[in-house]
């Protein structure tokens, strides 16, 4: 009987959540000790080996008591891989067994995401690792195959050739590499850690965040009370003018006894406003104490994404076919969990362009004099209240006038338009949705899907991407991150009426506006700072364009911000400064998150509610090349015709899926069992795109593609194959036989499909 068996479904989704946070600190000690091998930085390679065996060891007991019965046997055969290591003779740990152990430990982790308590099935990718794992580090003493670990049970069989005393000074009761977890502890062990969910710890800072607008808003009764101190003075000095008056008269002493009351009031009045500013300031330290201690809770160092950048890199390399070594450094400096999780896949799309756009192959390298290995570089770096994430690579770097070609040819702007634009904006439209400058689409890259994420995933947790591209040397791109997501501190100005809020990282100074400083320079405004000339608009031209002349703009614009984003700056005019002040952001919600140039919503202590401005979407906005307008103004017009897409597949399930997700997108379908009826109907219908899938009976993807590229009326279709055959092979026999792109079906959704349509169209 499982160990889930008497227990509810909350309780098992509890524990679940529980093992998979346990299970990854496992498998990241793991990873740190095959990482130092793999570098050579492992200064005790047998003391190494025994550490790992007890991270598998502890992960295979959780996984089985806990019903994950696919990893306890991964992490069982895992295990026993490197209980063949113990007590060999010689270089153990040679970079083929690495190479093995490090694919293994990846397929583990996956599967600690993607199983389900009660699974026993291995997948096909488990399988070919446990085979790796075979023929690496063969069994001397049973079966190859090791049986499913049984939930509640820590160990098959007994262990006598693997397990060996414990090394002196080491405790199953510590955890390694800095890292808390539980421990096996005993009845009357002292419990020093405890485990709390992140969605708890969450609740909590949310309601610190909430406590903390509630103090800016008690700030707002300061000023009531200031009113309320000085109206009693008022009213003491008339009732003390007025007695002054009827002195000697029968009101006299009625007089003398408001006049107490009045300086009373007084009195009373100022020792409230005392008490109550003093309360505020005890309140206001005690809410920053303790968010900061929450904060701490929060974060984490930047080398938990090492794991996931290494095994991508390895990844990338071996499909591209490249060499690529790997310098990751500054990992210890530390941001909020939550931003770590957030920018996870928009780290792993810049690797990917990196490695696959940028650093060129072995024999390009060679003949313009590089090493034929290319060079990544990942380094973190603290800068004030954020952390800037770096990934360089020595590649080929980007063409300013290849972007320039691709506005011009396939977004029809204008030649004189794009010969305006500088560098740095050629740069910012790579982030557009769907903008690439790649002629092949792949799997790994050149859809034009990433760079687009990348910026919105960073501007939408408060920071910022900025490109650095020299061709022929490389490319950077540098992402900027807050520390935590829970408040930022801003600069609060007025303009139009308006009280606006600009995140305070990105405010270089701010300067009184005098006409002497502002010159026009080739029909625009700028203002001298320091000898330096920076472009000059204002607040109230890019928020509301249509609102007022430029004339009427900047005559009311008394002080201007200096705004920085990457290496650019942009002056903003506005008519009032207020403070610098701690503000809790609030996102817009789901039907507003791409509001241009604003970032977010936050609460003042007046109680009112102020925009949390977008500082690259400013600049951007300012210089002509916003993301949204920009792309708005240069793209192709749509068809008039409703366009038809040929959707082949013998799989009823997955065809009704694509047929719904095209036809709720505006697409006419046809559908097609397999690539002869699909050219039945490309000779009866006129088809604008075909998307196939590629193993069907009678002619499959890869003849269909080859036919419809031999025929001249339908060679320029765009071919989609839509897949399970995801390996470097099988991608590059689909771009072979004419293929345009090439989307893994585990990987297919509504988003990846649409784009990589309006790519190809």
């Amino acid at each position: 009987m499982s160990a889930n068996d008497d227990l509810s479904i909350e309780q098992i989704e509890q524990l679940s959540k529980v093992f998979r946070a346990e299970a990854v600190e496992h498998i990241k000690s793991i990873a740190e000790i095959l990482f130092a091998a793999e570098d050579g930085t492992l200064s005790d390679g047998e003391q190494g080996i025994h550490r790992a065996f007890r991270e598998a060891h502890s992960l295979k007991g959780s996984a089985g008591t806990l019903g994950f019965n696919r990893i306890a046997t991964m992490a069982h055969r895992f295990e026993d891989a490197l209980g063949t290591m113990r007590g060999e003779e010689g270089e153990t740990l040679n970079p083929k067994r690495l190479e093995t152990l490090l694919q293994a430990l990846e397929t583990i982790r996956q599967g600690v995401f993607s199983h389900s308590p009660g699974e026993d099935e291995l997948s096909d990718r488990e399988h070919v690792t446990m085979k790796q794992l075979e023929a690496a580090f063969p069994l001397k003493s049973r079966s190859s195959t090791p049986a499913p670990a049984q939930p509640g049970k820590s160990e098959q069989q007994p262990r006598q050739a693997v397990q060996s005393p414990r090394p002196p000074g080491t405790s199953d009761d510590k955890p390694s590499s800095g890292q808390a977890r539980p421990a096996a502890l005993g009845a009357d062990a002292k419990q020093e850690f405890i485990r709390v969910s992140e969605k708890r710890i969450d609740e909590v800072i949310t309601q610190f965040g909430e406590l903390f607008e509630t103090s800016l808003q008690l700030e707002s009764l300061k000023h009531d009370l200031e009113i309320n101190i000085h109206e009693s003075n008022r009213l003491s000095e008339a009732v003390s003018a007025l007695l002054s008056k009827l002195e000697g008269t029968e009101y006299e002493a009625e007089m003398m006894e408001l006049l107490d009351m009045s300086r009373n009031l007084s009195i009373l009045s100022k020792s409230a406003d005392s008490k109550f500013n003093f309360n505020l300031r005890e309140l206001i330290k005690f809410i920053q104490r303790s968010q900061e201690a929450l904060r701490q809770l929060r974060i984490a160092p930047v080398s938990n994404l090492h794991l996931t950048i290494r095994n991508q890199v390895r990844d990338t390399s071996n499909r591209t076919g490249k060499k690529v070594s790997l310098a990751l450094l500054g990992g210890e400096y530390s941001v909020d969990r939550a931003i770590l999780d957030a920018i996870e896949k928009p780290l792993i799309h810049l690797i990917r362009n990196a490695i696959d756009h940028g650093i060129e192959t072995p024999a390009i390298r060679e003949q313009a004099g590089k090493p034929a290995e290319g060079k990544l570089t990942i380094e973190g770096r603290h800068l004030g209240d954020s952390v800037e994430l770096i990934i360089h690579d020595d590649g080929a770097g980007i063409d300013p006038e290849a972007i320039r070609e691709k506005l011009i040819s396939a977004y029809d702007m204008h030649p004189d338009n794009a010969a305006r634009l500088t560098e740095a904006q050629l740069f910012d439209y790579l982030f557009e949705p769907g903008f690439s400058t790649s002629r092949k689409v792949s799997q790994i890259s050149g859809r034009g899907v990433g760079l687009d994420v990348v910026k919105y995933t960073i501007e939408h947790l408060g920071g910022e991407v900025s490109l650095q591209s020299t061709l022929g040397k490389g490319s950077a791109f540098i992402l900027r991150l807050p520390l935590t997501m829970s408040s930022i501190k801003c600069l609060l100005v007025e303009a139009g009426g308006q009280t606006l809020a600009i995140p305070a990282s990105n405010v270089s100074r701010v300067t009184v506006l005098n006409e002497s400083a502002i010159r026009n320079i080739g029909g625009g405004d700028v203002v001298m700072v320091d000898d330096q000339q920076i472009p000059l608009t204002t607040f109230e031209k890019i928020l509301t364009p249509d609102k007022q002349t430029d004339d009427q703009q900047r005559k009311e614009s008394r002080f201007a911000a200096i705004i920085r984003f990457g290496n650019r700056k942009y002056a903003f005019g506005f008519s009032r400064i207020f403070e610098y002040t701690q503000l809790v952001i609030k996102p817009l919600g789901d039907l507003l998150e791409r509001v241009p140039n604003v970032s977010g919503l936050a609460l003042l202590g007046t109680g009112k509610l102020c925009l949390v401005l977008n500082p690259s979407d400013l600049i951007r906005s300012a210089s002509g090349t916003f993301t949204q307008r920009a792309i708005t103004n240069i793209v192709k017009p749509q068809r008039k015709r409703v366009t038809t897409v040929l959707v082949v597949d013998d799989s009823i399930a997955i065809r009704t899926m694509q047929q719904t997700l095209l036809e709720s997108a505006g697409f006419k379908v046809i559908l097609a069992t397999d690539g002869l009826q699909a050219l039945q109907e490309l000779g009866n219908n006129d088809i604008d795109l075909v998307i196939s899938d590629v193993q069907m009976p009678n002619m499959d993807g890869f003849e269909l593609t080859r036919a419809i590229r031999a025929r001249p009326r339908l060679q320029s279709i765009p071919v989609i194959l839509v897949t399970s055959l995801g390996s470097p092979e099988d991608i590059s026999a689909g771009m072979d036989a004419g293929a345009d792109a090439h989307i893994v079906k585990k990987e297919l959704n509504r988003t990846e499909l649409l784009t990589t349509i309006s790519q190809l169209l």
